[in-house]
């Protein structure tokens, strides 16, 4: 079963206008049910409380899912499409079923794109389940790549990699980039290595 959780926001006019769009989308789909309020609904309540802008730390509880507090966040981007959705849904949940991992993702939809946010739990004390996550993580980024989905965020160690599959037109992308730390940053002050972007001393090396 798939729920969604969606809110707009603007002037009321706005609000009208859009609601009618997404209405008639939603109302599309066969056996789809529209809440405008859930009683005495937990995870309704927490995602009402986050549209609103109110923080509060209902999220850090999957951390509980098998405990030990590990987890890093698969996020691939797309276009908000239905058939996208399901090629990555299939290929990722395929993969972490493969390394026994359970499939725990949601999809946020704006009106151009769609990120896909894959938890990857697993306990830190234990080094083969943490090794797993780590290959899981690796092999998830070349094959969505390989299937044109990229990454928009990412853990640190996994920076380079991901840097690597944005190779379109002969790495003109991360040539721009490196110009760019040149000149604004020629001595490799700045978060050396972030997203990718190394100081000319360190690129080699990287």
């Amino acid at each position: 079963m798939w729920n969604y959780y969606g809110a707009l926001y603007g002037p009321p006019p706005v609000i009208e206008n859009n609601w009618k769009v997404v209405e008639d989308a939603l109302m599309s789909i066969p056996g789809a049910k529209v809440h405008f309020d859930r009683k005495n609904d937990p995870a309704w309540d927490y995602r009402v409380r986050l549209m609103r802008g109110e923080p509060n730390m209902t999220e850090f509880s999957i951390m509980n899912w098998i405990g030990g507090g590990g987890h890093i966040n698969f996020s691939p981007i797309s276009a908000p499409s239905g058939s996208e959705a399901l090629a990555q849904y299939k290929l990722i949940k395929q993969r972490c079923n493969d390394h026994g991992f359970d499939y725990i993702g949601e999809f946020l939809v704006g009106w151009r794109d769609m990120h896909h946010i894959l938890m990857i739990m697993y306990d830190r004390a234990d080094e083969t389940m943490r090794k797993s996550a780590y290959d899981l993580f690796g092999l998830l980024v070349d094959e969505a790549a390989e299937a044109g989905f990229g990454e928009y965020r990412t853990h640190l160690a996994f920076m380079d990699q991901i840097a690597r599959t944005y190779k379109h037109n002969d790495g003109a992308l991360w040539d721009l980039h490196h110009r760019l730390k040149d000149v604004l940053d020629p001595n490799g002050i700045l978060s050396p290595g972030k997203q990718g972007i190394w100081p000319k001393a360190m690129r080699t090396s990287a």
